[in-house]
């Protein structure tokens, strides 16, 4: 638990130092959250419209690393989530905001319903 917290806490201390970056049309590099009492990271890697990478989550619960792979076609992403772990799909479909480095995004699946985690890119 002890872990879990620490980690949550490195990750929005990392978050906080970030500016905003202009709009992006590509899906590539990190990606960050603190949000609803999860913290949520991608390292994503785009070919055409192919999207493949890592991620990490943490929550009260928890943390867990693994892969994803899916989708992306501006602005609607989609992701599956393979996590260590924990059994059963998960998926984070999200939309890429015409403003600003940003996705809008729900993770579902495994216990989550709905959860709002939107992740902005990191420079």
């Amino acid at each position: 638990m002890r872990r879990a917290l620490a980690l949550v806490l490195l990750v929005a201390a990392v978050g906080c130092r970030d500016s905003l970056l202009g709009p992006v049309q590509t899906v590539d590099g990190q990606w960050t959250a603190l949000q609803n009492g999860y913290s949520l990271s991608f390292n994503l890697t785009q070919s055409g419209t192919e999207v493949t990478g890592t991620t990490l989550i943490a929550g009260v619960s928890g943390a867990t690393d693994g892969t994803v792979s899916g989708t992306f076609v501006y602005p609607t992403l989609h992701l599956e989530l393979t996590l260590n772990g924990i059994t059963g799909d998960v998926v984070y479909d999200g939309t890429m905001s015409p403003s600003e480095a940003k996705i809008f995004g729900k993770l579902n699946g495994s216990g989550l319903t709905n959860v709002e985690i939107d992740v902005r890119k990191k420079k």
